[in-house]
C-alpha cells in the first residue's frame, strides 16, 4: 500500500487513471487556492462571502496536511531515503519545506493568533503555487528553461551587460544635457538611470521626461535602442528552445533505433 500511495503522489504510470486524476485534483486545488487568496486581499470580496473564504482555506489546509503526511510517510520507497532517517531528510528537500510552509501559518494563527502579525503569514499561503512544480509536465518544462539559461548563460551574460552599458551612458547623456534646466528631474546620474531603465524597457511611466530638443531627441533614440536591447535576450532564448526540442528529438529517435541517449547532453548511455 505505500508503494502505491508513493506512485500516486510522485509519479503516476501513464495507465494510472486514478493516480492521473488525483494528481489533476490537486493541481487544481493549488491553482484555486492561489487565486482565492489573491481575492480574498481585496476587502469588498472579502466582505461578500467571508464563510467561503474560510471554509474553503480550512478544507485546502485539512486535504494538503493529509498530502504531507502521505508523502513522509510513503517517501521511504524512494532509494534516497529508504535509509535511516530518511523522512528527516526528505522533509528538509526544498519542495518539502514549500509544502509545510504553505499550509503552517494555517495552524499557527489557530494556536497562536496573537503571537504574529498574521497580514506576513498570511502572505505565506502564496507559496503554495510553487507546489505547481509537483506536476510533472510543469517541472519537465522548468527544467528545460533551466538548462536553456544554462547553455546559453555566456550569450545573455553579455547581452545583459551591453544593456547595462547602454542604460548607464543614456543616463549619463541624459544628464548632461537636462542638468541645467530649470527644475529638471535630471539631478544626477543616479536619478537619471531610472529614467534610463524605463526608456530602455520600453515601460515609459512619464514621471521623469526630457524638456529640451536635445534631451527629446536622445529620448527616442535610447527608446528605439531599448527595442532591440530586449529583442537580443529574447532570440538567445528561442534558439536555446529550438536546440533544447531537437535535441530532445534526436534523443527519442536513438532510443528507438539505436543506443540510448542523455536527454541533456545527448551523449551516449550505458545499457
Amino acid at each position: 500500500m505505500r508503494r502505491r500511495v508513493y506512485e500516486i503522489l510522485n509519479n503516476p504510470r501513464p495507465g494510472d487513471t486514478l493516480g492521473r486524476v488525483i494528481s489533476f485534483a490537486l493541481l487544481l486545488l493549488i491553482a484555486a487556492n492561489v487565486a482565492a487568496n489573491v481575492l480574498e486581499t481585496d476587502a469588498d470580496i472579502a466582505a461578500r462571502a467571508p464563510q467561503f473564504f474560510r471554509t474553503f482555506e480550512i478544507v485546502s489546509v485539512v486535504v494538503f496536511t493529509v498530502e504531507y503526511v502521505l508523502r513522509l510517510w510513503s517517501v521511504v520507497e524512494d532509494p534516497r531515503f529508504a535509509q535511516s532517517l530518511g523522512r528527516l531528510r526528505a522533509a528538509a528537500q526544498p519542495m518539502a519545506l514549500i509544502d509545510l510552509a504553505s499550509f503552517a501559518p494555517f495552524y499557527v494563527t489557530l494556536l497562536a493568533p496573537t503571537a504574529f502579525d498574521l497580514r506576513y503569514l498570511r502572505v505565506l499561503r502564496l507559496l503554495r503555487i510553487f507546489r505547481l512544480l509537483r506536476s510533472r509536465q510543469i517541472s519537465d518544462a522548468f527544467a528545460m528553461l533551466a538548462r536553456v539559461i544554462h547553455g546559453k548563460r555566456a550569450e545573455i551574460g553579455v547581452t545583459l551587460a551591453v544593456v547595462a552599458a547602454a542604460m548607464l551612458l543614456s543616463a549619463g547623456a541624459m544628464y548632461m544635457i537636462e542638468r541645467h534646466q530649470p527644475n529638471t528631474q535630471f539631478t544626477s546620474i543616479p536619478r537619471a538611470m531610472w529614467w534610463a531603465i524605463v526608456t530602455v524597457t520600453t515601460i515609459g511611466y512619464g514621471d521623469m521626461v526630457p524638456t529640451t530638443p536635445l534631451g527629446k531627441v536622445l529620448g527616442g533614440f535610447v527608446g528605439f535602442l531599448g527595442i532591440c536591447a530586449l529583442a537580443l535576450p529574447v532570440g538567445i532564448l528561442s534558439s536555446g528552445f529550438i536546440e533544447e526540442i531537437n535535441r530532445k528529438d534526436k534523443s527519442g529517435e536513438s532510443n528507438v533505433s539505436g543506443p540510448r541517449t542523455c536527454a541533456n547532453c545527448g551523449h551516449p548511455q550505458e545499457p
